[in-house]
């Protein structure tokens, strides 16, 4: 079972299951052995599965409160709402003091539109955890569909003071003001929503909406024109956010959001995820490759020397490495080094134009025309247009 979960975490969910599911044949009376699976089907989003073995486990430890978190969680997935509902309704009976269950009961019924039972939930969870700002926020949602404003502000207001850097609060803050007529003041909540989350969708969206209703038709079209952009990503990256709500030491989330983010040029945010992804699982060759490219792309070139240096030294075979490792080394003018990295890199991998591209280029300054030009016939042959750059994008 510890090897099922730790091949979770590192995305490899088929093998995950295979290993999980044997666990379980072996102890079927293992409460424990029937959550791991649980926690593997539902990543792979076999739901129904993962509900079975849930249930499962609830008839093993009938006293656990988990269990039933875990199954609704798996319905959610299937938008079964009021079985969901029910499962925290259980949950809370055997730990009515736990936040994070009151506020996950809040959202349910706040996707069903039942926003009494929402705001009875929420505020029980601020009351048991008053810095939970995800709370606030949602607390915030509930009072503007319930056409309470001034609640509605006051609770947004507490989520942001517990969580300054919060983008969307500032967003259901522009929705407030918009209904007040603030329109000036509905702008700034937008823009600062945008500042904190580029890709938050819905910040584009309202922006977008407000500038055409006040004619400024280019902004306005501009504006949804890149919330249509970003609609997709931003639904990936909240998905990935929610796994992690769920299962906060799952690297590969962690590494995907690095991934979406480094896409979008956040490379901050993504760097941080590569970070948190190798603290779980140092071993992953993608995080750590990825990690070192954006440091490169920083410039902080030893760093991203050090970072390559590691990832090889696990991975003596990881072709790709060589060759960021070479462009490292370029960069610092350590003409030798990047030549012998190169050299691993087609050694390895003979279809790495880019690697045969930067050798022969190196062996061309050096006066090695022969191995040079050999080398530019390999990489024509590869490919008929020579890259900008020999540096990987993140």
């Amino acid at each position: 079972m510890l090897l099922g979960t730790l091949l979770m975490k590192q995305g490899q969910f088929k093998l995950a299951a295979q290993e999980c599911e044997q666990a379980w044949r072996l102890a079927p009376d293992n409460a424990e052995a029937c959550l791991a699976l649980g926690d593997v089907y539902v990543r792979q989003r076999r739901n129904d599965e993962a509900a079975a073995i849930y249930r499962e486990a609830i008839d093993l430890s009938p006293d656990q409160a988990g269990p039933y978190r875990k199954l609704a969680i798996a319905y959610l997935d299937q938008f079964r709402y009021s079985e969901a509902v029910e499962a925290l309704k259980q949950a809370l009976e055997r730990e009515p003091e736990h936040a994070p269950t009151h506020y996950s009961l809040g959202l349910v019924y706040e996707r069903q539109a039942e926003y009494d039972s929402a705001k009875v939930e929420l505020e029980r969870a601020t009351a048991l955890d008053t810095a939970y700002a995800l709370a606030y926020y949602h607390l915030g949602d509930i009072h503007i569909g319930l056409g309470r404003p001034q609640e509605a502000e006051a609770s947004l207001r507490t989520a942001l003071h517990f969580r300054p850097a919060y983008a969307e609060p500032y967003t259901s803050l522009g929705q407030v003001f918009i209904e007040q007529g603030l329109n000036a003041e509905a702008e700034e909540a937008f823009k600062q929503a945008i500042a904190l989350d580029p890709v938050a969708p819905e910040a584009y969206h309202r922006l977008g909406g407000l500038y055409l209703r006040q004619g400024k038709t280019a902004l306005g079209q501009q504006l949804l024109a890149a919330f249509e952009r970003l609609r997709a990503v931003g639904e990936e990256i909240t998905r990935q956010r929610y796994i992690l709500a769920n299962f906060p030491d799952d690297a590969d989330a962690h590494y995907n959001l690095g991934v979406l983010y480094a896409r979008q040029g956040r490379y901050q945010e993504a760097a941080g995820e590569y970070h948190q992804a190798l603290a779980i699982f140092p071993e992953d060759a993608s995080a750590r490759n990825n990690l070192a490219n954006i440091l490169l792309k920083e410039q902080r070139v030893a760093e991203a020397v050090r970072e390559y240096e590691t990832l090889l030294a696990a991975n003596p075979r990881y072709a790709q490495g060589y060759s960021n490792l070479g462009t490292a080394y370029l960069m610092m003018k350590d003409v030798g080094r990047a030549t012998q990295a190169f050299q691993k890199a087609v050694r390895l991998a003979p279809e790495n134009a880019e690697a045969h591209y930067n050798l022969a280029m190196l062996y061309l300054r050096g006066g090695m025309q022969a191995e040079g030009e050999r080398e530019l016939e390999i990489y024509k042959s590869l490919t008929t247009t020579a890259p900008d750059t020999a540096q990987k994008t993140p």
